[in-house]
């Protein structure tokens, strides 16, 4: 019954908000309907027409873009507009733009192109975007711009992201706060953190475009993530003709990568097709040391100090593809479909050795273990789209069905035996054996209309509805007495959840003023089954979720801009299953299927000058039911495991500045500096938690452009000591990079050479004092590395055009886990 009137109410909020709007600014077929005026010409170079090229009406500053459209096959175009004055720019690649003085509507208007010198610039010279682009809504970050990108991962660029932060388990934060979601081209991952992690690690740098750091979205984007939206633009095709690339990848560390990527785009009247795949070869390691003092709980004396040492061994082994089709039925309509996929075959090895002792520091033992995984992971997202222009206003309807499976096979064999001081085994050896079969399932469709005003503004609204279904059973077995018996962690865990959405989302634009106002409603339907021992959950949530931006254009340089929003972050599906993962016999993860999801309210006040040169921005936010890693102690198995709960709240103040700019024809710098406060307060353990710590974050990079297509980069980044949660400080973290690349092949080829944590900074180490466990921890990995990469592109050119990127998967990608 509730998901019935669900349904209905949100359908009804739709047409009400589409029919409101028609009747408060009126329909263009009405007969009271201002008189509209066509604005046509023909666009021409060489003596013939241009086919395809862009052409923008622009507002008669020339600063804004009224509509697009390109011409066809006789390089005609026309728009319908509303008399004032206006302004023409046409872009046809291999052509000089061309921008047209101040024109009113009359007589048809006739475009001769000039050949540009550069005319591969817009395909092959990568090297003349700005790494950072700062704009209103977001922070764009150019991956190609920066050589030290080459033969890295795409969590190994975010390391280098402004404001961003990535932890020992690949969980990333942004402005000081976690609980950000990650978009794949506009599509959620369908991941929890830990594989999100695992998944970016397997996405070559050379696949990545562009990536968005958005702290604010509107109501328009999913109500998930606290901290904001990263999303990770794919390479797709753009020119016209038949284009693609090559390229190949080699890194050296203390162990080696390997990476080899192509693409080819055809791009002809209506039809636009787009193929990549791309092979990485990874191998690295890990070296983990830990010590933990285990206390009495009542007198906090030191009851046993464990010392465990353990380097993993990785090789994974990812093969990626896209596939994209594009149609463009009529001058109004268009429709698509794209596929993608991520194979990944993982293996690791965890020998660990253990020292146990008393607390008089008397070696009692010593536990060795050895541990192989191998884990076959594949990730298929689809997606068919459809989207059509209503009327000349800029009336627009799209529409999105998505499909996405995330299945997984993890293989673990473990095999620890204890010595004693005299080194003779004292115990039966513990031998177990696994299998973790696990199968999600997502259904997404969403429907989205824009309604424009007739002065610089726009209504939307849209409605969207998931469904997911996630099977996870996991099969141990012991060896006991030369029998394999079944062990008592095995379980099956099966979670259904449907949401329904439906948002509304208007702005406007004045002389100096902006605003926009949005709301979003969303019902949460979860079930949880653990089939082993029969618990069970149900809940039903339905929340609001309204945004606010104002902005106040001071003057040609400076503009301020407020904002506020409401977020939620639901618990991973994995995290919600009791079921244990064990690294070892005494160290292992675990679920917990009483989580909450947390609430966050957001508050921002920015400030940019020239453009985005020098930006600013002040931040407040304050979280609930906090779901968080909480690391415990077993004294009497000598166990530590990791979970996680709901245990705080947190208040989150943060300063942000930020400076880009070209010294001159040479240098350009970026600089970025983070500045915040997490202050928590709750109950851990049915004891008082009350921390708050400041710290911050420094980013920088240089890019150098010389002549004769040589250029270079400059990077690096500190993350100062933070609290993580009850008494656990990261300490320091930096990294210096450097790179250098010169195009040959008349720009048709790049070759980069790069140098990436040269001194080797980006260690780990924690330290924890808390209740019954004190705890030091330190990390390293193979991030000092050298990588030389070699990329050829070829195309026969035309003009550029961009593929829609966007489905109907807004949010349920970031919560699957594996």
């Amino acid at each position: 019954m509730l998901k019935h009137f669900t349904l209905s109410f949100f359908l009804g909020l739709f047409v009400l908000a589409a029919s409101a709007t028609d009747h408060a600014y009126g329909s263009t077929n009405k007969p009271n309907s201002p008189k509209e005026t066509n604005i046509g010409g023909t666009i021409i170079a060489d003596n013939k027409p241009i086919v395809g090229a862009v052409v923008y009406l622009l507002k008669d500053t020339g600063s804004h873009i009224v509509k697009t459209t390109l011409t066809d096959n006789d390089g005609k175009f026309n728009f319908t507009y509303l008399p004032e004055k206006f302004r023409i720019k046409v872009n046809a690649l291999g052509y000089n733009d061309y921008i047209s003085e101040v024109k009113t509507p009359g007589s048809d208007i006739a475009v001769i192109l000039t050949p540009s010198d550069k005319s591969m610039s817009s395909v092959t010279v990568v090297s003349q975007r700005k790494l950072v682009e700062v704009k209103t809504d977001k922070t764009v970050i150019n991956v190609d711009a920066a050589p030290t990108n080459i033969g890295t991962t795409a969590l190994e660029v975010l390391e280098k992201a402004p404001g961003v932060v990535v932890d020992k388990d690949g969980n990333i934060s942004m402005l000081g706060k976690a609980g950000v979601v990650i978009m794949i081209d506009g599509k959620p991952t369908y991941m929890s953190s830990a594989d999100v992690a695992n998944y970016l690690k397997s996405l070559s740098s050379n696949q990545l475009d562009q990536i968005e750091l958005i702290t604010q979205p509107s109501a328009k984007f999913d109500a998930a993530g606290n901290a904001g939206i990263i999303n990770i633009k794919t390479k797709n095709n753009k020119p016209m003709g038949t284009n693609g690339s090559v390229g190949a990848t080699y890194s050296q560390g203390v162990n080696r990568r390997l990476s080899l990527n192509g693409s080819l785009g055809y791009r002809k009247g209506k039809l636009n097709l787009f193929g990549s795949a791309n092979y990485f070869d990874n191998m690295s390691f890990n070296q983990i040391d830990l010590s933990r003092n285990i206390r009495n709980v009542n007198t906090k004396d030191i009851v046993s100090v464990l010392k465990q040492s353990t380097t993993m061994g990785v090789h994974v082994k990812p093969f990626n593809t896209k596939f994209s089709l594009d149609y463009l039925a009529s001058q109004n309509t268009s429709l698509g479909m794209s596929f993608s996929g991520n194979f990944n075959d993982n293996f690791f090895t965890l020998p660990t050795r253990m020292e146990v002792s008393n607390s008089s520091g008397v070696l009692q033992g010593v536990y060795n273990s050895n541990t192989q995984n191998a884990m076959s992971i594949s990730n298929i997202i689809g997606n068919i789209y459809w989207k059509t222009k209503l009327d000349t206003t800029g009336r627009e309807l799209t529409a999105d069905l998505d499909y996405i499976r995330n299945s997984s096979d993890f293989k673990q064999e473990m095999s620890s035996y204890y010595y004693p001081q005299l080194n003779n085994p004292a115990e039966t050896p513990y031998i177990l054996k696994g299998i973790n079969p696990s199968i999600i399932n997502v259904y997404s469709a969403k429907v989205d209309y824009v309604h424009p005003f007739k002065k610089e503004g726009k209504l939307e609204a849209g409605l969207k509805a998931s469904f997911v279904e996630t099977d996870n059973n996991s099969a141990f077995k012991v060896l006991k007495n030369n029998n394999w018996e079944v062990d008592p962690r095995s379980n099956e865990f099966i979670y259904k959840e449907n949401i329904y959405a439906a948002y509304v989302n208007g702005s406007k634009q004045w002389k100096k003023w902006g605003a926009q106002l949005g709301l979003r409603l969303e019902n949460t339907i979860m079930n949880g089954n653990q089939v082993t021992t029969q618990q069970q959950f149900n809940r039903n949530l339905l929340q609001l979720f309204p945004t606010a931006f104002v902005s106040y254009k001071a003057s040609d340089l400076s503009t301020f801009t407020i904002n506020f929003g409401r977020r939620i972050d639901r618990p991973n599906y994995r995290d919600l299953n009791p079921f244990q993962l064990l690294l070892n016999p005494f160290t292992y993860n675990q679920g917990n299927p009483n989580l909450r999801p947390q609430f966050t309210n957001n508050a921002e006040l920015g400030y940019s000058y020239k453009n985005g040169m020098i930006t600013a921005k002040l931040g407040f936010s304050r979280t609930t039911d906090i779901i968080t890693d909480i690391i415990r102690a077993n004294d009497a198995e000598k166990v530590t495991y990791q979970t996680r709960e709901n245990i705080a709240s947190r208040d989150n103040i943060n300063l942000s500045l930020g400076y880009n700019k070209s010294i001159n024809s040479v240098i350009t710098t970026g600089l970025f500096a983070n500045i915040y406060q997490n202050k928590y307060k709750g109950l851990f353990n049915n004891e008082p938690l009350d921390e708050q710590y400041t710290s911050f974050s420094f980013n920088m990079n240089n890019q150098f452009k010389f002549k004769k297509g040589w250029s270079a980069e400059l990077n690096g980044f500190y993350n100062h000591k933070n609290l993580l949660l009850a008494q656990a400080f990261i300490e320091p973290m930096w990294q210096i990079g450097f790179g250098i690349s010169k195009q040959v092949f008349n720009n048709k080829g790049t070759i980069r050479l790069s140098a990436r944590d040269i001194f080797f900074g980006q260690k780990v180490r924690i330290n924890q004092q808390f209740q019954n466990l004190d705890s030091r921890f330190q990390q390293y990995a193979d991030s000092r590395h050298v990588a030389l990469s070699f990329t050829f592109r070829f195309a026969k050119n035309a003009s550029n055009v961009v593929r829609r990127n966007g489905g109907a998967s807004q949010e349920e990608q970031n919560r699957v886990g594996n």
